[in-house]
């Protein structure tokens, strides 16, 4: 079951981060304007998830690769928070429904107690 997890949770990862260079202009799109870099930002999470995909299979520092990926679980759930409460799509012809981004939110908390779970030492 472990191995089943760290395979899931490393290609959502993968993927995920692998969507932020196909759809640059719609993760764009969620990063609030007032930040400067909107798209270095965009690139560098999409990396950033890429890498920590990887390293989620790299036994030596598997805790301090869990933490730091819970954190930046935490990091980027305010731009899902600002996606929700400004309505925005990841494509503005396609508009989603707002109860669906609100049901996005709570999904970071089983993707931040993985992140925990995985890095500790007896899950390595």
């Amino acid at each position: 079951m472990k191995v089943f997890f760290r395979t899931l949770y490393s290609m959502v990862l993968f993927g995920a981060g692998f969507l932020h260079f196909v759809h640059e202009q719609g993760f764009r799109r969620i990063v609030p304007k007032v930040l400067p870099f909107r798209r270095g930002i965009v690139l560098l999470t999409g990396v950033m998830e890429m890498i920590f995909s990887l390293l989620l299979w790299v036994k030596k520092g598997q805790r301090l690769t869990g933490k730091l990926l819970a954190f930046f679980m935490i990091a980027v759930f305010p731009a899902n928070v600002y996606m929700a409460v400004k309505k925005i799509s990841f494509s503005p012809d396609r508009p989603i429904s707002p109860w669906l981004l609100w049901l996005r939110l709570p999904l970071q908390i089983p993707l931040i107690i993985g992140a925990l779970t995985l890095g500790r030492k007896e899950n390595g």
